[in-house]
């Protein structure tokens, strides 16, 4: 009887579109299913699920380096940092040999710069990583030997104490304008390495100082989910990856399969706070990722179409000119990249926007047929009443 009412809304659906069209052919769908289609990667415990949602609710509480030098505005990398074989991103190799003895749980970290790579005299950098271990006297081993690991990579490394903070580990190298810098809260490490341009070492504690305060004011009301408790964890609670054209395997995944918070998301990107601006605006709370697609849901239906005209500035403010939508289906607009995309591995020549109460979702793909295809097909999942 389920599947019986899953193929009639199917039907039904196929019957709006055509209508909506204003012919007999309904619009071209290709392969991508017109309903929902459900997974299991929520149904069963899972250790890898928890960590990497335990990872997004921490990056909704890391820093945003500019708020301690408003010229690190540049994002210049990061992300989940724990996989499947542990540390895996962010880290030194010292760092990530000294976490093989320990069970670290989760983590989330970025590296902001002031977009002066290619003039180190200039170059500014503020690396912000916080990992998870089962318990604080676990951390505060695991912070230690990080510690000590990076210190001894380097025999003119020096102590660096830091008044405020009598507790971090920090040292530098006299005459190197970089830190690095270990702290712990509750059973979190929070890792520090920065770079400025005057090698004065009370303009490196300065940093240090203000950092580690505004990251724990961030932090203060943050929870910890226990160790035994990670695997419960859920990844899409509402569901919303399955509101998302399917083009892929359901499997929790940082780059392909992923609901990310706003504030974890747009430290992903090459302007985190800028982005951030763009989501507030539009009132964004959860940006579910598949496979090169990306539903946002906003608060309501205003911020969502208050997103929308964001994203379609946005695209063509980017190399990208409108192109032919589907006719007769509102809220969908696509567009042609100008010239490729050459810091993209994923399809990205063409786009469409599909926006529909509280969703927006882009689309993109190599192929305009195909990119068509996936229009219609989010339409319906966006629209239909299954």
């Amino acid at each position: 009887m389920r599947n019986r009412s899953r193929w009639l809304a199917a039907l039904l659906s196929l019957a709006l579109l055509t209508a909506a069209c204003g012919d007999n052919a309904a619009p071209d769908h290709g392969d991508y299913a017109l309903e929902p289609v459900v997974g299991d990667y929520d149904d069963t415990p899972n250790t890898v699920r928890g960590a990497l949602v335990e990872s997004v609710r921490i990056g909704e509480r890391v820093l945003f380096a500019d708020r301690v030098d408003p010229e690190l505005t540049e994002g210049n990398g990061g992300g989940l940092i724990v996989g499947v074989r542990g540390v895996d991103n962010l880290l030194s190799g010292p760092q990530r040999t000294a976490l093989l003895p320990f069970d670290v749980l989760a983590g989330y970290g970025a590296i902001a710069g002031n977009g002066q790579q290619d003039n180190e005299s200039k170059y500014k950098l503020l690396s912000i990583a916080i990992l998870s271990l089962p318990d604080e006297t676990q951390a505060i081993a695991a912070a230690q030997a990080m510690a000590a690991a990076d210190f001894t990579a380097n025999i003119e490394n020096a102590p660096l104490p830091v008044s405020e903070y009598p507790a971090a580990l920090t040292h530098w190298r006299p005459g190197v304008p970089t830190v690095g810098s270990w702290l712990v809260w509750k059973n979190l490490v929070i890792r520090l390495y920065a770079k400025v341009i005057d090698p004065r070492p009370e303009l490196l504690t300065d940093l240090i100082a203000r950092t580690y305060r505004a990251q724990l004011t961030d932090l203060d009301t943050f929870v910890p989910t226990p160790a035994a408790d990670l695997p419960k964890l859920k990844l899409d609670s509402d569901k919303l990856l399955t509101r998302v054209v399917k083009t892929g395997d359901y499997w929790p995944d940082k780059w392909d399969f992923m609901v990310y918070g706003p504030r974890s998301y747009a430290l992903l990107r090459d302007k985190p706070s800028a982005t951030l601006r763009k989501l507030d605006d539009g009132s964004i709370g959860a940006i579910a990722v598949s496979y090169n697609k990306f539903l946002h849901r906003a608060r309501d239906v205003d911020g969502a179409l208050a997103y929308a005209d964001i994203e379609e500035k946005y695209s063509l403010a980017a190399d990208y000119t409108p192109m032919t939508a589907v006719p007769g289906l509102s809220g969908v607009s696509c567009y042609r990249a100008t010239r490729p995309n050459n810091t993209s591995i994923s399809a990205r020549r063409f786009s469409c926007l599909v926006h529909h109460n509280e969703f927006v979702v882009r689309l993109y793909s190599n192929q305009e047929t195909d990119i068509r295809q996936q229009a219609v097909a989010q339409h319906a999942l966006l629209s239909g009443s299954w």
